[in-house]
């Protein structure tokens, strides 16, 4: 099998029984289609040769597939300028000292939020904001804003 970054689990029909050990059942709960391989090899705790025995054996039993092109969704960097200015609303000055350190937490570095990552850094973004009702209000705006950019 050629060097391939991401893997998927297969939902296509699969006909008799299969029979996983914990250490597959708990390597395949590990495989999403959006991690990169290394990423689930460190998860998983094991050493790489298990690592990849164990993920040659569920690629055998049909029930991993490589991906081959992956498509990134990210939200456009005005989201995050949109985002700034309505915490500002609420915060303060402070709103881009805030973003700075979320995105920085985050490994964002791009200015351009990948979609798998937007419900983490608003929850984050929310919790600065110490008024329940504010926090709310922002919210609020904050799931417009997102209907209108999807």
């Amino acid at each position: 099998m050629a060097k391939f970054k991401y893997f998927k689990k297969l939902t296509s029909d699969i006909n008799g029984n299969i029979t996983l050990s914990a250490t597959q059942f708990r390597l395949l709960a590990l495989i999403d289609e959006n991690k990169e391989i290394g990423l689930i090899a460190r998860e998983s705790g094991m050493d790489l040769p298990d690592f990849k025995n164990q993920l040659m054996k569920l690629y055998g039993m049909g029930l991993i597939t490589p991906v081959v092109k992956k498509k990134i969704q990210r939200y456009s960097p005005e989201l995050l300028k949109e985002l700034t200015s309505i915490l500002t609303y609420y915060v303060g000055p402070v709103a881009n000292i805030i973003m700075a350190d979320i995105l920085s937490g985050m490994n964002i570095t791009d200015k351009k939020i990948l979609v798998n990552d937007i419900e983490e850094l608003l929850s984050k973004i929310s919790d600065e904001i110490s008024d329940p009702g504010h926090r709310i209000e922002f919210n609020e705006r904050v799931n417009d804003l997102l209907s209108r950019t999807r």
